[in-house]
């Protein structure tokens, strides 16, 4: 069972540092209030605990920080229990304090938990909850329940990159593990079902095409979908993607791919494609129907090659490609393998 430790509780975002507070206070018995996210006046979390008819407030503040929280910090917080009239302030930080902000806090009833006192609390109260902090705690209650929780990282499943990307006009971030592509929005590190807007899982995935204009991931079964994306780090995805291709390989994997304009022409060890990027629209032809293929040059330098298909008849395509004469070639082996 992997333990929650200091390097893994500094590597979390603000946003999720409070959530898992909330998360730890719950699970100590605890009444948890989430403040308002940017609207909370100086306060993250509130925490009130009633036993017969006796309530105790406190006004948490969560501080993800690496440098010791000094005595300017505790200072303000502190004026937060007389402003709310609370029983106290207790500041949660990922790191140490200060001496002159231990004696600070001891004046003013102000309870200082370190980064090193937090992980023992959330070993003792949440152990195991952790999963490298990608994998949330629905994942075993969707389980037994038998609910999908194909949208969350599973068990064996590793984090490997995380980048941010455009998808037409959306800005997300594109998470890679060693089974899945996801696409999420917001930049924390938990993985939550209602942030994932787009999940490819790896043994789907055919391949990438790269030009100019951007990445399109190639994943599907029975059809092929196109993923557009831009991104900044291109050739690190790109890199990643090529070192995961034995994953996937074993599956429809792609061959050659050319884009002109709109259309996107595809050939796999399975089928020959033609798919319409603006609408997704696409023909194809099993590569066991193909009979013959020919290399063309048209009008204005532009090549094309003519596939003959056996399905109820003879059937002709014209698919306009980039180097027509090597797709020619890469048809003809791969049909004659077929």
């Amino acid at each position: 069972m992997e333990k929650w430790s200091l390097g893994q509780l500094q590597q979390i975002e603000p946003y999720d540092f409070e959530k898992l507070l909330a998360q730890l206070f719950s699970k100590m018995g605890y009444a948890v209030e989430e403040t308002q996210y940017s609207h909370d006046r100086g306060i993250d979390l509130i925490i009130r605990i009633v036993h017969f008819g006796l309530s105790h407030s406190w006004i948490v503040q969560a501080k993800r920080y690496l440098e010791p929280v000094g005595v300017k910090v505790v200072r303000e917080y502190s004026s937060l229990r007389y402003r709310d009239r609370v029983d106290g302030v207790i500041i949660v930080a990922t790191s140490s304090f200060t001496r002159e902000g231990q004696d600070e806090a001891a004046e003013h009833n102000v309870k200082l938990i370190d980064g090193n006192l937090l992980a023992e609390m959330l070993n003792h109260y949440m152990p195991g909850e952790n999963r490298g902090m990608h994998e949330a705690k629905a994942i075993e209650s969707a389980d037994a329940q038998g609910q999908d929780a194909s949208t969350i990282m599973r068990r064996g499943e590793k984090l490997l990159a995380e980048e941010p990307v455009s998808m037409g006009r959306e800005k997300m971030i594109m998470v890679i593990t060693n089974k899945n592509i996801l696409f999420k929005k917001g930049s924390g590190l938990l993985l939550r079902k209602e942030n994932i807007e787009q999940r490819i899982e790896m043994k789907d995935l055919a391949g990438v095409h790269a030009d100019q204009q951007g990445l399109f991931l190639i994943a599907g079964h029975k059809r092929l979908v196109l993923y557009p994306i831009s991104a900044r780090r291109r050739d690190r995805i790109l890199e990643l993607l090529e070192s995961l291709r034995p994953e996937y390989v074993c599956g429809e994997h792609l061959l050659r791919s050319s884009r002109k304009n709109s259309i996107m022409t595809i050939l796999t060890n399975k089928r020959l494609a033609r798919i319409s990027i603006e609408d997704g629209e696409m023909e194809d032809i099993p590569l066991s129907k193909i009979i013959g293929v020919e290399a063309e040059r048209g009008l204005f330098k532009k090549d094309s090659i003519v596939v003959s298909e056996s399905s109820n008849g003879m059937m002709k395509h014209s698919f306009e490609v980039d180097d027509a004469h090597e797709w020619k070639k890469a048809i003809e082996q791969k049909v004659r393998i077929t």
